[in-house]
Protein backbone atom coordinates (compact mmCIF):
# COMPACT_ATOMS: atom_id res chain seq x y z
CA UNK A 1 0.00 0.00 0.00
CA UNK A 2 1.44 3.36 -0.92
CA UNK A 3 2.20 5.81 1.54
CA UNK A 4 -0.69 7.99 0.51
CA UNK A 5 -3.32 5.39 0.68
CA UNK A 6 -1.97 5.10 4.06
CA UNK A 7 -2.87 8.45 4.94
CA UNK A 8 -6.14 7.97 3.27
CA UNK A 9 -7.17 4.79 5.15
CA UNK A 10 -6.84 6.87 8.40
CA UNK A 11 -9.40 9.50 7.45
CA UNK A 12 -11.37 6.83 5.97
CA UNK A 13 -11.85 5.40 9.66
CA UNK A 14 -12.70 8.91 10.81
CA UNK A 15 -15.37 9.61 8.51
CA UNK A 16 -17.11 5.92 8.32
CA UNK A 17 -17.69 6.60 12.17
CA UNK A 18 -19.78 9.74 11.20
CA UNK A 19 -21.51 7.38 8.54
CA UNK A 20 -24.39 5.22 9.47
CA UNK A 21 -23.46 1.74 9.87
CA UNK A 22 -24.36 -0.07 6.65
CA UNK A 23 -22.37 2.29 4.66
CA UNK A 24 -19.44 1.27 7.08
CA UNK A 25 -20.51 -1.86 5.63
CA UNK A 26 -19.62 -1.18 2.39
CA UNK A 27 -16.81 0.24 3.18
CA UNK A 28 -15.22 -2.80 4.61
CA UNK A 29 -16.33 -4.74 1.51
CA UNK A 30 -14.99 -2.85 -1.10
CA UNK A 31 -11.53 -2.86 1.21
CA UNK A 32 -11.57 -6.35 1.03
CA UNK A 33 -11.89 -6.37 -2.69
CA UNK A 34 -8.96 -4.61 -3.00
CA UNK A 35 -10.13 -1.31 -3.84
CA UNK A 36 -8.19 1.52 -2.93
CA UNK A 37 -8.65 3.37 -0.16
CA UNK A 38 -7.81 6.96 -1.92
CA UNK A 39 -10.84 5.99 -4.11
CA UNK A 40 -13.13 5.33 -0.82
CA UNK A 41 -12.25 7.99 1.27
CA UNK A 42 -13.78 10.02 -1.96
CA UNK A 43 -16.68 7.88 -1.62
CA UNK A 44 -17.11 8.87 2.11
CA UNK A 45 -17.05 12.17 1.13
CA UNK A 46 -19.70 11.52 -0.93
CA UNK A 47 -22.14 9.72 0.87
CA UNK A 48 -21.27 11.94 3.61
CA UNK A 49 -22.79 15.22 1.62
CA UNK A 50 -25.77 13.17 0.67
CA UNK A 51 -26.58 12.01 3.95
CA UNK A 52 -25.81 15.69 5.57
CA UNK A 53 -28.21 16.84 2.81
CA UNK A 54 -30.96 14.47 3.07
CA UNK A 55 -31.19 13.72 7.07
CA UNK A 56 -32.82 17.09 8.05
CA UNK A 57 -35.05 16.63 5.22
CA UNK A 58 -36.72 13.05 6.06
CA UNK A 59 -35.24 12.27 9.56
CA UNK A 60 -34.60 15.63 11.43
CA UNK A 61 -35.22 13.60 14.56
CA UNK A 62 -32.23 11.74 13.70
CA UNK A 63 -29.59 13.27 15.86
CA UNK A 64 -26.61 12.64 13.38
CA UNK A 65 -26.22 10.37 10.30
CA UNK A 66 -24.51 7.52 12.02
CA UNK A 67 -27.87 6.89 14.53
CA UNK A 68 -29.70 6.07 10.91
CA UNK A 69 -31.20 2.81 10.56
CA UNK A 70 -30.95 0.88 7.40
CA UNK A 71 -34.87 0.63 7.24
CA UNK A 72 -35.14 4.73 7.55
CA UNK A 73 -33.52 5.05 4.00
CA UNK A 74 -36.54 3.43 2.53
CA UNK A 75 -38.20 6.79 3.12
CA UNK A 76 -35.79 7.92 -0.01
CA UNK A 77 -38.22 8.56 -3.25
CA UNK A 78 -37.34 9.24 -6.68
CA UNK A 79 -37.69 12.81 -6.17
CA UNK A 80 -34.69 13.24 -3.53
CA UNK A 81 -32.48 11.33 -5.56
CA UNK A 82 -33.64 14.15 -8.31
CA UNK A 83 -33.30 16.88 -5.98
CA UNK A 84 -29.98 15.60 -4.68
CA UNK A 85 -29.04 16.01 -8.18
CA UNK A 86 -29.85 19.64 -8.46
CA UNK A 87 -28.28 20.63 -5.78
CA UNK A 88 -25.19 19.13 -6.72
CA UNK A 89 -26.29 20.91 -10.23
CA UNK A 90 -26.92 24.53 -8.35
CA UNK A 91 -25.35 24.51 -5.00
CA UNK A 92 -21.93 22.64 -5.16
CA UNK A 93 -21.67 24.01 -8.81
CA UNK A 94 -19.44 21.04 -9.88
CA UNK A 95 -18.81 19.92 -13.28
CA UNK A 96 -20.41 16.90 -15.10
CA UNK A 97 -17.23 14.43 -14.44
CA UNK A 98 -17.35 14.96 -10.87
CA UNK A 99 -20.88 15.04 -10.21
CA UNK A 100 -21.37 11.87 -12.61
CA UNK A 101 -18.58 10.08 -9.87
CA UNK A 102 -20.53 11.08 -6.36
CA UNK A 103 -23.75 9.36 -8.23
CA UNK A 104 -21.96 6.48 -9.09
CA UNK A 105 -20.86 6.35 -5.77
CA UNK A 106 -24.54 6.78 -4.08
CA UNK A 107 -25.99 4.37 -7.06
CA UNK A 108 -22.96 1.87 -6.20
CA UNK A 109 -23.85 2.24 -2.01
CA UNK A 110 -27.80 1.52 -2.74
CA UNK A 111 -27.15 -1.51 -5.06
CA UNK A 112 -25.08 -3.03 -2.03
CA UNK A 113 -27.67 -2.24 0.47
CA UNK A 114 -30.43 -3.64 -1.80
CA UNK A 115 -28.80 -7.03 -2.61
CA UNK A 116 -26.77 -7.88 0.75
CA UNK A 117 -30.03 -7.15 3.45
CA UNK A 118 -33.17 -9.24 3.70
CA UNK A 119 -35.73 -10.35 6.04
CA UNK A 120 -36.72 -13.59 5.13
CA UNK A 121 -35.82 -13.66 1.53
CA UNK A 122 -37.08 -10.06 0.95
CA UNK A 123 -35.18 -7.16 0.40
CA UNK A 124 -34.57 -4.79 3.46
CA UNK A 125 -34.61 -1.40 0.59
CA UNK A 126 -37.97 -2.43 -0.88
CA UNK A 127 -36.90 0.20 -4.18
CA UNK A 128 -33.28 1.46 -4.90
CA UNK A 129 -33.88 4.33 -6.66
CA UNK A 130 -30.70 5.44 -7.67
CA UNK A 131 -30.71 2.46 -9.96
CA UNK A 132 -33.91 3.80 -11.96
CA UNK A 133 -32.01 7.21 -12.03
CA UNK A 134 -29.90 8.05 -15.48
CA UNK A 135 -27.92 11.58 -15.07
CA UNK A 136 -27.84 13.00 -18.73
CA UNK A 137 -24.15 12.83 -20.81
CA UNK A 138 -22.26 15.59 -21.85
CA UNK A 139 -22.41 15.04 -25.89
CA UNK A 140 -18.81 13.63 -25.77
CA UNK A 141 -15.24 13.91 -25.87
CA UNK A 142 -15.60 17.55 -27.46
CA UNK A 143 -18.09 19.14 -24.86
CA UNK A 144 -15.12 17.86 -21.81
CA UNK A 145 -12.10 19.47 -24.14
CA UNK A 146 -14.24 22.84 -23.81
CA UNK A 147 -15.05 22.58 -20.10
CA UNK A 148 -11.34 22.41 -19.54
CA UNK A 149 -11.01 25.05 -22.23
CA UNK A 150 -10.21 28.12 -19.93
CA UNK A 151 -8.47 26.15 -17.31
CA UNK A 152 -5.08 25.40 -18.44
CA UNK A 153 -2.31 27.71 -18.49
CA UNK A 154 -0.95 28.62 -21.92
CA UNK A 155 2.59 27.86 -22.99
CA UNK A 156 3.62 31.47 -22.07
CA UNK A 157 2.15 31.29 -19.22
CA UNK A 158 3.42 28.25 -17.95
CA UNK A 159 7.10 29.50 -17.58
CA UNK A 160 5.71 33.21 -16.11
CA UNK A 161 3.95 31.57 -13.37
CA UNK A 162 7.16 29.43 -12.74
CA UNK A 163 8.95 32.41 -12.80
CA UNK A 164 6.74 33.86 -10.27
CA UNK A 165 6.90 31.39 -7.91
CA UNK A 166 11.01 31.75 -8.31
CA UNK A 167 10.83 35.42 -7.88
CA UNK A 168 7.84 37.02 -7.77
CA UNK A 169 6.35 36.18 -4.33
CA UNK A 170 6.65 38.56 -1.35
CA UNK A 171 5.26 38.61 1.95
CA UNK A 172 6.93 42.32 2.89
CA UNK A 173 4.27 42.71 6.15
CA UNK A 174 4.79 39.09 7.72
CA UNK A 175 7.96 37.97 8.63
CA UNK A 176 6.76 34.60 9.34
CA UNK A 177 5.18 34.08 6.10
CA UNK A 178 8.40 34.94 4.53
CA UNK A 179 10.33 32.87 6.41
CA UNK A 180 8.34 29.97 5.56
CA UNK A 181 8.35 31.14 1.48
CA UNK A 182 11.94 31.13 1.66
CA UNK A 183 12.52 28.18 3.37
CA UNK A 184 9.90 26.19 0.95
CA UNK A 185 10.79 28.27 -2.44
CA UNK A 186 12.63 25.67 -3.72
CA UNK A 187 10.62 23.15 -2.86
CA UNK A 188 7.45 24.74 -3.88
CA UNK A 189 8.97 25.76 -7.57
CA UNK A 190 10.14 21.81 -8.41
CA UNK A 191 6.66 20.50 -7.21
CA UNK A 192 5.17 22.59 -9.52
CA UNK A 193 7.50 22.54 -12.30
CA UNK A 194 7.19 18.77 -11.95
CA UNK A 195 3.20 19.24 -12.52
CA UNK A 196 4.11 21.46 -15.46
CA UNK A 197 6.44 19.08 -17.27
CA UNK A 198 5.86 15.47 -16.47
CA UNK A 199 1.77 15.21 -16.19
CA UNK A 200 2.00 13.66 -13.13
CA UNK A 201 -1.01 14.02 -10.44
CA UNK A 202 -0.71 15.32 -6.96
CA UNK A 203 -0.33 11.66 -4.95
CA UNK A 204 2.47 10.88 -7.31
CA UNK A 205 4.99 13.42 -5.86
CA UNK A 206 3.41 12.26 -2.10
CA UNK A 207 4.63 9.09 -2.61
CA UNK A 208 7.03 9.80 -4.30
CA UNK A 209 10.66 8.27 -2.52
CA UNK A 210 14.05 9.91 -2.90
CA UNK A 211 15.41 5.78 -5.30
CA UNK A 212 12.37 6.95 -7.46
CA UNK A 213 13.93 9.72 -9.15
CA UNK A 214 16.58 9.06 -11.86
CA UNK A 215 18.48 12.46 -12.83
CA UNK A 216 20.57 11.04 -14.98
CA UNK A 217 17.61 10.02 -17.53
CA UNK A 218 15.11 12.10 -16.53
CA UNK A 219 12.32 10.45 -15.07
CA UNK A 220 10.75 9.06 -11.80
CA UNK A 221 9.22 5.85 -11.20
CA UNK A 222 5.54 6.18 -10.15
CA UNK A 223 2.76 3.02 -9.48
CA UNK A 224 -0.67 3.32 -10.34
CA UNK A 225 -3.60 0.82 -9.90
CA UNK A 226 -4.99 -0.61 -13.19
CA UNK A 227 -8.10 -2.45 -12.29
CA UNK A 228 -6.65 -4.46 -9.40
CA UNK A 229 -3.22 -4.60 -10.83
CA UNK A 230 -0.43 -2.25 -9.33
CA UNK A 231 1.90 -1.15 -12.67
CA UNK A 232 5.00 0.54 -12.24
CA UNK A 233 5.95 3.38 -14.92
CA UNK A 234 9.00 5.61 -16.21
CA UNK A 235 7.48 9.33 -16.32
CA UNK A 236 9.89 11.62 -17.84
CA UNK A 237 10.23 15.51 -17.09
CA UNK A 238 11.66 18.29 -18.91
CA UNK A 239 15.56 20.30 -18.07
CA UNK A 240 13.67 22.56 -16.01
CA UNK A 241 12.42 20.20 -13.63
CA UNK A 242 15.69 18.54 -13.22
CA UNK A 243 17.42 22.11 -12.21
CA UNK A 244 14.48 22.67 -10.09
CA UNK A 245 14.80 19.29 -8.30
CA UNK A 246 18.52 19.58 -7.93
CA UNK A 247 18.07 22.99 -6.43
CA UNK A 248 15.84 21.59 -4.07
CA UNK A 249 17.68 18.68 -3.15
CA UNK A 250 20.59 21.28 -2.00
CA UNK A 251 18.26 22.47 0.27
CA UNK A 252 16.60 19.52 1.53
CA UNK A 253 18.41 18.63 4.50
CA UNK A 254 19.42 22.33 5.30
CA UNK A 255 15.75 23.49 5.83
CA UNK A 256 13.97 20.18 6.33
CA UNK A 257 16.59 18.26 8.52
CA UNK A 258 15.06 14.88 7.48
CA UNK A 259 15.60 11.59 9.85
CA UNK A 260 18.24 9.71 8.37
CA UNK A 261 15.73 7.05 7.67
CA UNK A 262 13.09 9.08 5.87
CA UNK A 263 12.72 8.10 2.59
CA UNK A 264 9.93 10.40 1.00
CA UNK A 265 11.45 13.45 -1.82
CA UNK A 266 9.39 16.45 -1.08
CA UNK A 267 9.14 17.19 2.63
CA UNK A 268 7.44 19.91 4.82
CA UNK A 269 8.08 21.23 8.34
CA UNK A 270 5.09 22.62 10.31
CA UNK A 271 6.58 25.83 12.73
CA UNK A 272 7.87 23.72 15.85
CA UNK A 273 8.56 20.80 14.39
CA UNK A 274 12.74 19.67 14.11
CA UNK A 275 12.21 16.74 11.17
CA UNK A 276 10.71 17.68 8.32
CA UNK A 277 8.30 14.54 6.70
CA UNK A 278 6.78 13.24 3.96
CA UNK A 279 4.53 15.91 2.47
CA UNK A 280 0.92 15.66 2.02
CA UNK A 281 -1.54 16.53 -0.91
CA UNK A 282 -3.43 19.20 1.00
CA UNK A 283 0.21 20.86 1.64
CA UNK A 284 0.68 21.18 -1.97
CA UNK A 285 -2.38 21.70 -3.14
CA UNK A 286 -2.94 24.73 -1.08
CA UNK A 287 0.16 26.66 -1.75
CA UNK A 288 -0.77 26.10 -5.52
CA UNK A 289 -3.99 27.68 -4.99
CA UNK A 290 -1.88 30.44 -2.79
CA UNK A 291 0.91 31.24 -5.71
CA UNK A 292 -1.90 30.77 -8.31
CA UNK A 293 -4.16 33.31 -6.73
CA UNK A 294 -1.24 35.76 -6.39
CA UNK A 295 -0.40 35.39 -10.00
CA UNK A 296 -3.78 36.41 -10.79
CA UNK A 297 -5.04 33.21 -12.08
CA UNK A 298 -7.42 32.17 -8.89
CA UNK A 299 -9.01 28.99 -10.96
CA UNK A 300 -5.65 27.38 -11.26
CA UNK A 301 -5.20 24.75 -9.10
CA UNK A 302 -2.91 21.28 -9.00
CA UNK A 303 -5.30 19.88 -11.91
CA UNK A 304 -4.99 22.36 -14.06
CA UNK A 305 -1.40 22.32 -13.88
CA UNK A 306 -1.40 18.72 -15.10
CA UNK A 307 -3.99 19.71 -17.49
CA UNK A 308 -1.70 22.67 -19.01
CA UNK A 309 1.36 19.77 -19.25
CA UNK A 310 -0.96 17.16 -20.62
CA UNK A 311 -2.67 19.63 -23.44
CA UNK A 312 1.37 20.80 -24.42
CA UNK A 313 2.54 17.05 -24.77
CA UNK A 314 -0.21 16.28 -26.62
CA UNK A 315 0.28 18.77 -29.53
CA UNK A 316 3.85 17.39 -30.24
CA UNK A 317 3.36 14.03 -29.64
CA UNK A 318 1.79 10.59 -31.15
CA UNK A 319 -1.39 9.36 -29.12
CA UNK A 320 0.83 6.31 -28.41
CA UNK A 321 3.33 8.37 -26.62
CA UNK A 322 0.85 10.75 -24.80
CA UNK A 323 -0.69 7.32 -23.34
CA UNK A 324 2.35 6.46 -22.38
CA UNK A 325 3.80 9.71 -21.19
CA UNK A 326 0.52 9.76 -18.84
CA UNK A 327 0.59 5.98 -18.03
CA UNK A 328 -2.94 6.01 -18.85
CA UNK A 329 -4.71 2.47 -19.29
CA UNK A 330 -6.63 3.89 -22.67
CA UNK A 331 -6.64 6.04 -25.89
CA UNK A 332 -10.01 7.65 -24.04
CA UNK A 333 -8.35 8.99 -21.60
CA UNK A 334 -6.07 11.27 -23.54
CA UNK A 335 -8.32 12.09 -26.42
CA UNK A 336 -9.66 15.15 -24.75
CA UNK A 337 -6.41 16.63 -24.94
CA UNK A 338 -5.33 16.05 -28.31
CA UNK A 339 -9.38 17.57 -29.12
CA UNK A 340 -8.52 20.73 -26.17
CA UNK A 341 -5.14 20.98 -28.68
CA UNK A 342 -7.20 21.59 -31.56
CA UNK A 343 -9.28 23.83 -30.37
CA UNK A 344 -6.89 26.30 -28.58
CA UNK A 345 -4.71 26.45 -31.51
Amino acid sequence: MKVQEFRDLEKLSDIANELPKVVTNFIEQKLDENVSPSSLLEYSRDFRIFFSWIRPKLWPYVASESELKLELFNDIKREHVEQFVNHLYVSRNLQYSSMLRRFNALRSLFSFIHLEFEIKGVPVLRRNWFATFTMKRPKGPMEVARQMQNKVLRFNEIYQFVQFVQEGVSEQNNLQAQRFYIQNRARDVSIITLLLESGLIVSDLVNMDINDLNLIDNYILITRQQAKVRMRHKVMFGEKAKQYLIEYMNTRTKFYNPQNEEEAFFLAKSNGEVHGKRISKRTIQVFVKKYASKFGASEVTTRHLTHSFRLQYAEKNTVRNTKQQLAQRNIEAVEKYLILSSIIK
